[in-house]
Formats: C-alpha cells, structure tokens, sequence
C-alpha cells in the first residue's frame, strides 16, 4: 500500500522552535494554513516477517537490512527504504535525486514548499521513493521511475487537497473525533501531534491499484505500524489529545509576534506517558499498567512494582 503524509504548516513550524522557523516555508510572510506535502511512501498493509524464508510479501536484501535497521534490527516490518537500484531500471534514467524532474508548475510549488525551498526531496527520494521503484521482490517487474514518482505523489495531492472544515477551524481546537472524520473517519487517517497537541501532519492510505504499482484509491490505514504509530498518529496514541489546536499563520511562534518559542522538550518519558488502557502502555517503555486517576483527569503509563 502508500501512505501519503502531509504537513499541517502551521503545526509543522511550531514543532521545533528555531529548526523548524528557520526553514523557508516558516516564513511569516510565507507559512499558509494548509496541508503541503511532505511525502508518498510505499509501506505493506502487514508487518513482514524477514526472517520468514516461506514468506510471499518477501523483500530485496537491501529492502529488508534498511527496514529492519529502521525498526531496531529485528521483528516485523511495515515500511521499505533506501532501496537499491532494481534490474528493470532503464540505464539512461538518472538513479540519483533529480529535482529537474519535479513538476514545474506553480501549484506544485505551492504545495509542496519544502520540496522547492528546502530540498526535501533529496531526504524523501533517497528513503522513500527508491522502493517505489519494486514493483516485486525480484526487481523484475517495473514500478514507478523517478519522474513517475513526482506526478503520481504530486496529483494525489493536489487531488486531496484541504478540508474546507480543516481551514475553518484554523485558530481554534477541536475534538480528535471531529478532526478524524474530516478525513472520512479514525480508521482512515493518522494524525500527529505536538506534545502540546497541535496538528502537524496528516497520513492517509491508498492501495497499489495504480499503474506500475502507483497509488489507487484510498483504504483503511492498517492498525499496526500506522494507526497504532506514535509517530503517524500521535495525535491518539502518544499524546491522547481529547482535543487537537489548528495552529494559524500568526500562533506559530516564527516571528511576528516575538522570539521564536522553544522547541518542545523530550516528551512525556516512558512512565508518563498518556493512556486508557494496559494496551497503550508499550512494553518497549517498561509500562505494565495503566494507572488510576482519583481526578477524573489523563490516567498515565506505570510500572507495576515488583516487575
């Protein structure tokens, strides 16, 4: 499948304090209040079992050391990268980032800032858009060129586009429920977070109905690896935001109204980390349970002494 994530710009800039001010696309007088692109990655709709020898959804070598490293070196899988050149690629098309082949039109540009301002295409094309080059583990069969790439991604995008909802609620909170079903319902999107539980990205799923294996329509995003991601979805489950900030141009911190504010700590440590129930507290935390409120308030992840 593809995941197609987007920026919350507002969001985005807020994130990291001066990192993310600095970038172009922060820029007071250019940070616009909608979802600009920040990637399409090809991701499986299951976690693959590398070590599985009978496995049909089998990786490249390279594909497989790259996601494996990606997740700690071992257990399942849920996303290539870095993925070595195939054997159908044609010798003439450029293998290396190539951002000559980026759409030149200027609604592209609009909807993609960091792309065109802060190179970072190189970051995605490298990590990301090199297995959409596998269309099989063998490399045989032809997937999606450099330039393919681009135009599936960017026509998704432009096809998406901003919930009107989205943009009316700039300035303002709203309920993580309201804000999941602007993207069609909770099991259709992923959302993330600050810890401060402001929008800064939005995912969204789609199958391999589309030539070469390119983006069909859209599908429910799996549980595991990006419903259940404290990255992809944070906004849920790493944050339980009850209610989610739509950050406008001027609350982003990035000048206008002062000094940059600080970029958001280390986050809520592995013993306070928001919950409802024992499932949400990760056992790569050292969690075992989730604790009692006596103030009706966030219960959080604890350890449950003598473990």
């Amino acid at each position: 499948m593809w995941e197609l994530a987007r920026s919350w710009t507002p969001g985005f800039c807020a994130s990291g304090g001066s990192r993310t001010c600095a970038k172009k696309e922060c820029a007071p007088d250019v940070v616009d209040p909608s979802l600009t692109l920040h990637g399409m990655w090809p991701s499986f709709s299951k976690p693959v079992d590398a070590s599985d020898a009978g496995s049909t959804r089998k990786l490249s070598s390279r594909e497989t050391s790259a996601a494996l490293a990606s997740r700690g070196g071992g257990g399942g899988c849920f996303w290539p990268q870095n993925c070595a050149q195939p054997p159908w690629w044609p010798p003439t098309a450029p293998w290396g980032y190539d951002p000559a082949l980026l759409p030149t039109d200027e609604t592209s540009a609009a909807l993609a800032p960091a792309w065109y301002d802060d190179d970072l295409g190189a970051h995605e094309w490298s990590k990301h858009g090199t297995c959409a080059a596998w269309s099989d583990a063998n490399g045989a069969e032809r997937g999606l060129d450099q330039e393919a790439y681009y135009d599936a991604m960017f026509e998704l995008a432009k096809k998406e586009g901003t919930p009107e909802m989205l943009r009316n609620a700039t300035g303002s909170s709203v309920s993580l429920k309201s804000l999941q079903d602007m993207f069609a319902a909770a099991g259709k999107v992923a959302l993330g977070c600050t810890p401060k539980c402001e929008l800064a990205q939005v995912v969204t799923c789609y199958s391999r109905g589309g030539k070469h294996g390119g983006p069909g329509e859209r599908v429910d995003c799996p549980c595991f690896g990006v419903r259940d991601s404290h990255y992809d979805n944070s906004c849920a489950e790493l944050h339980a935001c009850e209610d989610v900030k739509v950050l406008s141009a001027a609350q982003t911190g990035c000048g206008g109204g002062g000094p940059p504010r600080p970029g958001p700590g280390p986050g809520p440590g592995p013993h306070h980390r928001t919950c409802r129930d024992g499932a949400r507290c990760c056992p790569d935390s050292g969690c075992r349970r989730c604790s009692h409120s006596s103030s009706g308030g966030h219960r959080h992840c604890t350890v449950v002494k003598g473990e």
